[in-house]
């Protein structure tokens, strides 16, 4: 367990060098390759067979298919439809925003979109309010946890890729847990409300305003229905239902929302390459390091240590979130993802727990670490929007962590939070 240890240090001292993940990845395998002697074309062979996967063809389709969106104008009729719902309360804007990355979930499935996207918009707009900027950008950062876990979700996919799980079970697991996540941070933006003796005016409810900004934003979330139940119903895969999702997206900009022109294809195209292509390489990257750990056993011995030390399935899980959790603070979810999934599975499998139930509740936990200190992307994104150092944010972050935490621990002690949805399927 020395060597793993070092693996881990070694990887940690690169990141925080300021080195991209994918690179601190690679370059810790290459190291550990040579003093085990092993050949380096053996990395070159683990990076390409990491992402040579039909599966994995579905992350670049729903990359292009949220941005294509958000080039339509999606991101307004969200905002616009979620402020109908629930911008007369008190809090309204900090509501808006949680609700507003539930329904960007839906069509987009990246939180670092998801907190570009609606903090662009919305952390502005709260300090014009009068929220301070510190407490903006930790609802934006917290509820951008929202779209790895609302379907469809590029985590779930990565699991799914890793695990041979079904990916529509999975979508479908992600559903209450994440509303449940919007509905506590809501209360969370609420109580913090009253707390920092915020006095907003709001707006009253309009119920002609509710159906004008439906119907406005009909057409944009019909996209995740037709994603969903083409893969629920199996007509489809994941990757075809990608596909799919480009051409609605088009449809969309093109005919129903009309903003959407062919100038802006370009710049989709390369943004969209450019987001696939962070994600691919530290796919592959992770690849190449998770070989280097299976040769030192460390996933058999996490697996011995839980099932067979510990013993206990309730001991055995929640010492398994504590590494996880930790993890999640140096390590982005994806690498977690590429690293743990088999070694998840087994031991939930092991603990008789349902592979749907374990899968999710642990995707979820995996995800917590992009928005916690000292290299949770999301909250470098959001800080980034609104120019903020990072320490600022996280004292009103930690309350929305909070949160994330709670619906992990329900719904691994009440199961049909995560089970009730992929049980319909027959």
């Amino acid at each position: 367990m020395w060597q793993v240890f070092w693996v881990f240090a070694v990887l940690l001292v690169l990141i925080f060098t300021g080195l991209p993940v994918y690179l601190s990845l690679l370059l810790t395998s290459v190291l550990f390759m040579v003093g085990m002697d092993l050949p380096l074309n053996l990395v070159v062979i683990k990076m390409f067979g990491g992402v040579n996967s039909f599966s994995l063809m579905a992350i670049p389709f729903f990359i292009i298919a949220g941005n294509i969106m958000a080039k339509a104008d999606i991101t307004d009729k969200i905002i616009d439809l979620s402020d109908s719902l629930v911008g007369q309360f008190k809090g309204g804007l900090g509501h808006v925003n949680i609700l507003a990355s539930m329904f960007f979930g839906g069509i987009q499935g990246s939180g670092i979109a998801d907190a570009s996207a609606i903090g662009g918009m919305l952390i502005p707009a709260m300090e014009k309010q009068g929220y301070d900027k510190d407490y903006a950008v930790a609802v934006t950062a917290g509820s951008s946890m929202l779209s790895p876990i609302i379907p469809p979700s590029i985590a779930m996919i990565l699991y799914s890729y890793y695990t041979e799980i079904p990916v529509s079970r999975l979508f479908l697991g992600g559903v209450l847990p994440g509303v449940l996540i919007a509905l506590l941070q809501m209360g969370v933006n609420r109580y913090v409300y009253a707390k920092r003796k915020y006095n907003i005016p709001t707006k009253s409810f309009s119920l002609k305003k509710l159906i004008h900004s439906l119907y406005g934003s009909i057409g944009a979330l019909l996209m995740p229905i037709i994603i969903i139940v083409g893969i629920v119903t199996g007509i489809v895969t994941a990757t075809e239902a990608g596909v799919i999702a480009i051409a609605y997206g088009l449809l969309y900009g093109f005919v129903i929302s009309k903003k959407l022109k062919i100038k802006d294809m370009p710049e989709i195209l390369i943004s969209s390459g450019h987001t696939t292509a962070i994600v691919m390489i530290t796919i592959a990257a992770a690849a190449a390091l998770s070989n280097v750990l299976v040769r030192m056993r460390f996933q058999n011995e996490v697996l011995n240590f839980v099932v067979n030390t510990i013993g206990s399935p309730i001991s055995g899980t929640l010492f398994l979130m504590v590494v996880i959790f930790v993890l999640g603070m140096f390590l982005d979810p994806t690498v977690l993802i590429a690293m743990l999934a088999p070694t998840v599975l087994a031991i939930g499998n092991a603990f008789g727990f349902d592979a749907i139930h374990y899968g999710v509740v642990m995707v979820i936990l995996m995800q917590v670490g992009a928005i916690t200190p000292p290299v949770g992307s999301f909250l470098f994104v959001a800080c980034g929007v609104a120019n903020l150092p990072i320490d600022k944010a996280v004292k009103p972050l930690i309350p929305f962590i909070a949160t994330v935490l709670i619906v992990v621990l329900l719904s691994f002690f009440i199961p049909p939070i995560v089970t009730l949805l992929p049980k319909l399927i027959v």
